[in-house]
């Protein structure tokens, strides 16, 4: 902890039945972690500022493959809506 926030590893568990394991900055998942949801899909790789950012891999229950690649701000990079300006 630092400044009340979670810094380093560290694990939540929320009321919905989801799960986070991991590495937090500033309070916020950062780095190597894991998301279990309560369906016992589970996404495991990289985070930064609470979203998947960065290689991971998205399974279903049964261990089948969902989603691998890399991420960016939450969505995987082939699949993100492209912004116009």
């Amino acid at each position: 902890m630092r400044d009340g926030l979670a810094n380093g590893q560290g694990t939540t568990t929320f009321a919905s039945g989801k799960k986070y394991v991991g590495k937090y900055r500033d309070g916020r998942w950062h780095g190597q972690g894991t998301i279990t949801f309560a369906n016992g899909n589970k996404y495991v790789g990289e985070f930064k500022d609470d979203k998947k950012h960065g290689q991971g891999t998205y399974t279903s229950a049964d261990k089948e493959v969902i989603q691998k690649g890399i991420w960016k701000n939450g969505c995987l990079e082939d699949f993100c809506p492209r912004m116009r300006y």
